[in-house]
Order: structure tokens, then C-alpha cells, then sequence
């Protein structure tokens, strides 16, 4: 098992796992950050990371650049794994690829397998840890079946400020982004169970960010104290928001529904007016 690191000299893990101990409680389940790109998986990583989810060593993720300053929270290591099952099936994360019902089971993806199991392995056992990565959204049927209890976590955007995020890093169109925006939420729906699932809306992290964080740290098994919250929101949540999209701009832009149909959907999960 693999030491842990983390920024935090006293952070909100190692409380956790002091009380696991005295009071025999299991570790909690492994946690996923997915959902579509460009949705806040970075931000809600980062608070995270922050509040003692263990995401692996900084050296092992990474780097920031001009779209996101901070830093990406995702670990090499396990997007590894889902461009290989890309590679195989000759996808991409803005090509999903088809996989159909069992094909983690399949005789080409053994190595790849073999890889997940022992990167998880390899982190289980040490208190709260996950990882964030949005092509997981697709890979998920792999994940579910190496841990059946993994928890996944997925912030929901306003479809054009995705689609509009997108572009300005190179898409081809609007149209090509609320496309992408529809089969990573679909998917996501689809693969995980209800109870192992939590929408967030990136919206919340603005107007109610320590309700909303507490309410993410409560489903992912995690304990921080409100004083703790307060600080490491106050240093995550700034200057983050791009693109703004109303729900209008959206009626103008699906005309046939389809879109607004499913945000509406994912915005009831997360408890947030689709309205807005």
C-alpha cells in the first residue's frame, strides 16, 4: 500500500480515520469525481482533495495550465486506464466509444484490468481516497465491478457553458458540446445505481458552498468540521466562473428539448432549479 501525502498538516481525513479506528467503523467506499469535462470536476476535486480525499501524490497528477490554474486532481495513473480501454475500442473522451453490457469481462481487457485492480489496490485501506476523472463517466462499468461499493460524485453545468467551455479549447461547434454533454450525462446515468450516485450542480458552490460541500462530504463518507469547510472553500472558490448561460439561452439554443429534458433531470437530482 502506497503512503499517503497531503497538504494539510491537520486535514480533515486524519480525523476521520483516528475515530474509524476507536470505534471500529469500515472504511469508507472509494469515491469518483466524474461527469462531463468542463463541468467543475476540478473545482469539487480540489475542495475535496483539500478536505483529506486522498487522490494520489501531486507528482503523480496533473499539472495546471491556462484553463485551469490550479491544477486538473486527476492522477495519471488512473486516466491511464480509461485511454487504454479508448484506445482498444479506437475512441477518445470527445469519441465515445461503444461498450456493450460485460465488456470489462472480455479477454482484451484483461491487462487493463489487471491494471485497474492493482492501482486500486494499491490505494484501498488508507482512509478516504478516490480519484477524478471525467472519461471514467464512460468507463464506469469497469470501476462498478472492481468495487461495488465506489461512490461517485458528478457536478452538473448549464449544457452551453459547457459546450461554450469547450470550444474555446478547440471544439468543433456548440452543437458538437451539448452532444458530448448528452452522452456523458446519459451514460452516467445509466451505469451508476441510484444510491451510489450524487449530482451536484457547479452553481451551488457559489450560492450555498458550505451547505453544498457538506452535503458531498456526508454521501462520500468524509468528516470535516464547518470551521475547516469554511477555510478551504474560501481559498478553492474564486474568480472559478466562466461562460454564464441562463436557462433561456438554453430554450434558444435545443429546440427540440432533448437537452433541456435531461439538465432538468440532473438538476432535480442535485436539488437546484433548472430555472436559474
Amino acid at each position: 500500500m502506497r503512503e499517503r501525502s497531503h497538504p494539510e498538516k491537520h486535514s480533515a481525513s486524519e480525523e476521520g480515520r483516528d475515530t474509524a479506528r476507536l470505534l471500529e467503523v469500515p472504511p469508507a467506499p472509494p469515491v469518483c469525481i466524474a461527469g462531463m469535462h468542463r463541468s467543475g470536476t476540478s473545482t469539487l476535486s480540489q475542495l475535496l482533495y483539500r478536505l483529506g480525499l486522498d487522490l494520489g501524490d501531486e507528482s503523480e497528477m496533473f499539472a495546471g495550465d491556462e484553463s485551469n490554474a490550479d491544477g486538473y486532481f486527476e492522477n495519471r495513473r488512473f486516466v491511464a486506464v480509461s485511454n487504454e480501454i479508448f484506445r482498444l475500442r479506437r475512441g477518445g473522451w470527445d469519441l465515445p466509444p461503444d461498450l456493450e453490457p460485460g465488456w470489462f469481462r472480455k479477454e482484451e481487457f484483461a491487462k487493463v484490468r489487471e491494471e485497474a485492480a492493482a492501482l486500486m489496490e494499491d490505494f484501498a485501506g488508507g482512509g478516504a481516497w478516490g480519484w477524478k476523472d471525467p472519461r471514467a463517466t464512460l468507463t464506469m462499468g469497469l470501476w462498478l465491478d472492481l468495487a461495488p461499493d465506489l461512490r461517485v460524485v458528478a457536478p452538473v453545468r448549464n449544457p452551453l457553458e459547457v459546450a461554450a467551455s469547450l470550444r474555446s479549447r478547440g471544439a468543433s461547434s456548440v452543437e458538437f458540446g451539448l452532444n458530448l454533454w448528452t452522452v456523458y450525462n446519459r451514460r452516467l446515468l445509466e451505469e451508476v445505481p441510484e444510491g451510489q450516485l450524487m449530482i451536484t450542480h457547479y452553481e451551488a458552490f457559489f450560492r450555498r458552498p458550505q451547505e453544498e460541500l457538506r452535503r458531498v462530504l456526508d454521501f462520500c463518507g468524509m468528516h470535516a468540521s464547518e470551521q475547516l469547510i469554511s477555510l478551504v472553500r474560501s481559498r478553492v472558490v474564486r474568480g472559478l466562473r466562466h461562460h454564464l448561460y441562463t436557462a433561456q439561452d438554453l430554450l434558444e439554443a435545443d429546440p427540440s428539448g432533448e437537452v433541456r429534458e435531461l439538465y432538468a433531470q440532473l438538476c432535480n437530482l442535485a436539488g437546484w432549479p433548472a430555472e436559474r
